[in-house]
């Protein structure tokens, strides 16, 4: 980043010129640096999660309160681990509701006002994939029971690379009634990684299975 000395045209410049050139000003001084692509872009999905994440939130202000205080009273039981400390980390009712209802909304479903009911479904069972004729891979599960979804997302690369968890994005919520989705377009010699969850119409999520197959 490059700090400028002496006045820009004279004029005070902030913002994006085309793809080239980053304008700002820092404590009164301006500045300008190249323009590079954010690691997180602003895409279509991710856009669509940004809107959703404060209206769920925002849903909280309106539930009773015995309705918090039995998302406060779930959240006392069931607490994620801390990816970062290894231990369970400390989960309000809020944090619960918005993480319960965070997927139901991208869903389409109707949020649920009460906590899911435990133990949380299992992954779905004897996931795998199959590659029946060129470009086509179905992704198969055991059919659930009714008004369940199976969350799935896609990873497409080379053989020879790993299917990176942060390189996964959201393919569609299927019906987990029928068992099968499929994917058409795929070219051969790909590796394609699956990852699938169960979710539940109260809100209950399995952890994530994964299967791979690399395309004939």
């Amino acid at each position: 980043m490059a700090k400028v000395i002496a006045p820009l045209h004279s004029i005070g410049l902030r913002g994006r010129m085309a793809d080239g050139v980053v304008f700002g000003e820092w404590r009164g001084i301006p500045w300008m640096r190249t323009f590079v692509m954010p690691a997180q872009p602003r895409t279509q999905r991710r856009e669509q999660i940004w809107k959703i994440i404060p209206r769920v939130t925002r849903s909280w202000a309106n539930l009773t309160a015995a309705e918090r205080a039995g998302w406060e009273d779930f959240a006392a039981t069931v607490k994620p681990l801390d990816p970062v400390l290894g231990r369970p980390g400390n989960w309000s009712g809020c944090d619960a509701y918005v993480s319960a209802n965070q997927a139901l909304a991208d869903a389409g479903l109707p949020l649920a006002t009460v906590p899911p009911a435990i133990p949380f479904p299992n992954p779905p069972e004897r996931f795998r994939l199959r590659n029946p004729d060129p470009g086509v891979v179905r992704i198969r599960w055991e059919a659930l029971p009714a008004g369940t979804l199976v969350d799935l997302w896609l990873n497409q690369t080379k053989p020879s690379r790993k299917a990176y968890p942060s390189k996964f994005k959201h393919l569609v919520y299927a019906d987990g009634t029928i068992g099968l989705h499929i994917l058409t377009g795929i070219p051969s010699g790909a590796k394609v990684a699956v990852k699938a969850r169960t979710l539940r119409p109260d809100g209950g999520k399995s952890h994530f299975a994964q299967a791979e197959i690399i395309t004939a």
